[in-house]
């Protein structure tokens, strides 16, 4: 019995003794389960933080491109509207709008039109020029293009110097009148597409082509009250350019006889005979030698 009694009493202290030790174990299980769930949910924290934190920056980026988009626009309205208020103030003298776009004309197409310049000066005709815009024998400023297509074309030298300007307004519109030396060469053989009559008059043809023909023009540009040309002409003195290099008006009409291109205006009325040069006009023999 005594035996007995002792057996129990020692399996009692055992189980006593396991029992605070399972519970430390179960313990420090939970309580590695809670770190892995804190150290989880700092990790998601972080991520959100993160991505919280990109996605500001790309709102922020976002508006800053929209903020420069419409300071950009700001500004250019206010150099239009700069534009507007000084076009009535200054438009009547040589330094006002209509003034500087009419010389800009002839900065353009000092040396003429090439394939390599006539992107730009297209760009600039159009900008001030318009469908309806009308001339002496033309009306549009598609036609005002094709004719320096043409003299590109035709003329192995073109050059404008311009002598004067003058500046009158009525109403609301401005008229810029521009006197301009036009000095020019055509190819040799293109002359005869020109001047037919040459076919026939090779004396006359050799006078020519010795020299260039220095013609004396008159521009003049109309512009409406929103800076639009409506009127474009040109008023040439072909007739005293020749009497200059052939001498006699018996040749100038002989040589005239049949033209291609008017007298009165320069207007060309028969298409490009040969394909433009590449070369910039500038670095045209006759161009350096001026």
């Amino acid at each position: 019995m005594t035996g007995s009694r002792d057996a129990g009493a020692t399996n009692g202290a055992s189980a006593k003794a396991e029992a605070p030790a399972l519970t430390e174990g179960g313990q420090g299980e939970g309580k590695d389960e809670k770190l892995l769930r804190r150290r989880l949910q700092y990790k998601l924290h972080q991520r959100r933080h993160r991505a919280k934190q990109k996605q500001k920056a790309v709102t922020l980026e976002h508006e800053v491109q929209t903020l420069q988009a419409e300071v950009e626009a700001l500004t250019r309205r206010r150099q239009k509207l700069l534009v507007e208020s000084n076009w009535f103030s200054s438009r009547g003298t040589s330094t006002g709008v209509p003034a500087r776009v009419a010389m800009e004309y002839f900065r353009l197409f000092e040396v003429g039109g090439s394939p390599i310049t006539l992107s730009q000066q297209e760009q600039y005709l159009r900008s001030v020029m318009t469908a309806d815009t009308e001339g002496p024998d033309y009306l549009g400023v598609d036609t005002v293009v094709v004719q320096w297509r043409r003299y590109a074309s035709f003329f192995a030298y073109t050059r404008f110097e311009p002598v004067s300007i003058d500046v009158s307004t009525v109403s609301d519109l401005t008229v810029v009148e521009v006197s301009s030396y036009f000095h020019i060469r055509a190819h040799r053989d293109c002359i005869a597409a020109l001047y037919p009559s040459l076919l026939t008059e090779l004396e006359l043809m050799q006078k020519v082509m010795e020299d260039k023909l220095s013609i004396m023009c008159k521009y003049r540009f109309v512009f409406d009250s929103r800076g639009i040309v409506t009127w474009f002409s040109a008023e040439w003195d072909l007739i005293g350019a020749l009497q200059r290099t052939l001498g006699s008006l018996a040749d100038v009409s002989a040589f005239l006889s049949g033209a291609n291109i008017s007298a009165a205006t320069g207007q060309i009325s028969v298409e490009e005979s040969r394909p433009a040069s590449a070369v910039d006009p500038r670095h045209n023999v006759d161009f350096l030698l001026s």
